[in-house]
């Protein structure tokens, strides 16, 4: 199971007078993955008295009132009623963090966590999310179990998080009840302890729960909050599953969908047709989605919706594995090792099938096979470069700059990685852009490139961009924003970008012994 730790907004929470007050509506949303919604953060009461408004909460702000300084920090923050001034509104909203109000615990660790007007820093942002938990808002019982999950901040405790996220689940928070579900299914059972005196956990000077004040939150969760996770990748082979799970992906709304392959935009030249569940999985393919490349696969492999084919499946195996996705390996490995494969793979070569030269040169290369040299299978691989055949052009370029089958020569590889650009290759532009950039070349097209591939589903764009954001290479420098594109490809199963990013949390970690992450056996 992969549990999404997401980007949240805010969560707003009244504070003037029932006479005089604004309605607000909480929001915790993602920020910008995968849906980039924007959603009005305020319904100001009396929209045509901005100047009252601001007024009230300034006075109330000013004396004190920590519920007015959280309101005032936001709107400051978002220019809702007020100007922008981020200064100003971490001035208030640390204010009303000091007198202790539990939504302002909240929204300043979300502060924290995505590097918005403070340094990123996502441990101080566990331990306000933790506090939070404890005084009784569901939405920060539901984060911090999700902290728990994920290996980074704090040691993976399943156990644990169930039990936080069950919590949420009993206040009728969706998100919660929904990922309740999964741990069910996984046979996770709630801890032994019961965790009394868990609640209020600032005795000298009780913490204020902005829900136990009148119209002061009502959180406002969509369905981004669901599991990401791929039905497909269940450990099964049989055809009737198969079928069954591939349906079942077929039958998701077109947003769904988008999600589940990594898609946020779609291009501007996509026809209409293309969005329909087979159409959606092709375009991703096409722009280096390892999700879609793996459905594709099992596709092939069992002979659903599409002829049965096991070199175009080993084709999108090795394709997803080379973009992250292990379970592709997994699958590659089995249907390598199956009865006859060989054989076939052979007979295919012999035919200078390209999709074929490109499989046996690839499962060299991977160390998958040892019956050819490493100059046999380069020598396969520029066979399907003479016949134009993208992925073993891609291949050849990688060889040549990771030094792999052959001497390393980033320069060619970038010869080779420009041919398959020429012949429209998404992943193609991606390295390049990525190569160029490595060298030096501050030319912002670079950027460009990899913002509009990682919109179309690119998992290599996203994990380029993070790098990118880390060292400060053709960006200014954001490690917020760093660790959002890594854990963003991590997700989709880039174990190069959970490695990029758990390094970028080790800068980071504090020496206390609660934050010792412990290598999984």
């Amino acid at each position: 199971m992969r549990i999404i730790f997401l980007s949240l907004i805010f969560i707003f929470s009244a504070s003037v007078s029932a006479q005089n007050q604004d309605t607000t509506i909480s929001k915790a949303i993602k920020q910008k993955w995968p849906y980039n919604h924007t959603y009005p953060l305020l319904m100001p009461k009396y929209q045509t008295y901005p100047l009252m408004t601001a007024y009230i909460l300034q006075n109330k702000a000013n004396s004190g009132d920590p519920f007015a300084q959280h309101e005032l920090g936001l709107r400051y923050l978002t220019g809702q009623g007020m100007p922008k001034d981020t200064a100003r509104a971490i001035h208030f909203i640390k204010q009303a963090v000091k007198r202790n109000l539990t939504v302002a615990w909240f929204n300043y660790a979300i502060m924290l966590n995505n590097g918005i007007g403070v340094e990123w820093n996502p441990f101080e942002a566990y331990n306000y999310f933790k506090a939070a938990a404890k005084n009784g808002m569901p939405e920060a019982q539901f984060v911090y179990g999700i902290f728990l999950t994920d290996n980074l901040v704090i040691n993976r405790n399943y156990t644990e998080a169930y039990y936080w996220i069950k919590k949420a689940a009993d206040q009728n928070f969706e998100p919660a009840k929904e990922t309740v579900k999964e741990f069910q299914k996984m046979g996770i059972e709630l801890p032994e302890k019961t965790h009394e005196g868990d609640e209020t956990i600032n005795s000298s000077s009780p913490a204020m729960v902005a829900s136990v004040e009148p119209n002061s939150q009502t959180a406002v969760w969509g369905k981004d909050w669901e599991l990401d996770f791929i039905n497909l990748e269940k450990d099964t082979v049989s055809k009737k599953d198969t079928r069954k799970y591939l349906n079942m992906i077929l039958e998701k709304n077109n947003r769904e969908l988008k999600a589940m392959l990594g898609v946020n935009k779609f291009a501007d030249s996509i026809k209409s047709s293309d969005t329909s569940g087979i159409g959606l999985i092709n375009y991703a393919v096409s722009k280096g989605s390892p999700e879609a490349l793996l459905i594709s696969a099992r596709a092939f492999q069992e002979g659903v919706i599409v002829d049965q084919n096991n070199i175009k499946a080993a084709v999108n195996y090795i394709h997803a594995y080379r973009l992250g996705s292990r379970k592709a390996a997994e699958y590659l490995i089995k249907l390598s090792q199956s009865k006859s494969f060989f054989d076939l793979l052979k007979k295919e070569t012999d035919n200078e099938n390209p999709d074929a030269t490109y499989v046996w040169a690839g499962l060299t290369a991977l160390g998958l096979d040892y019956q050819l040299s490493d100059e046999q299978a380069l020598e396969l691989l520029k066979k399907g470069v003479e016949k134009k055949h993208i992925y073993s052009i891609i291949e050849t370029g990688l060889c040549y700059y990771s030094g792999t089958l052959v001497k390393q020569d980033k320069e060619l590889a970038i010869e080779y990685w420009n041919i398959a650009a020429e012949l429209g290759s998404v992943e193609a532009k991606v390295r390049i852009a990525f190569a160029k950039i490595q060298f030096g070349d501050s030319d912002s097209k670079y950027i460009e490139i990899l913002e509009k591939a990682s919109d179309e589903g690119s998992v290599s764009a996203q994990a380029a961009l993070a790098y990118c954001y880390e060292k400060g290479l053709n960006v200014k420098q954001n490690k917020a924003e760093a660790a959002n594109y890594y854990r963003r490809a991590a997700h989709r199963g880039s174990q190069a970008a959970f490695n990029s990013l758990s390094s970028l949390y080790d800068q980071l970690r504090p020496s206390d012994t609660e934050f010792d992450i412990y290598e999984e056996k």
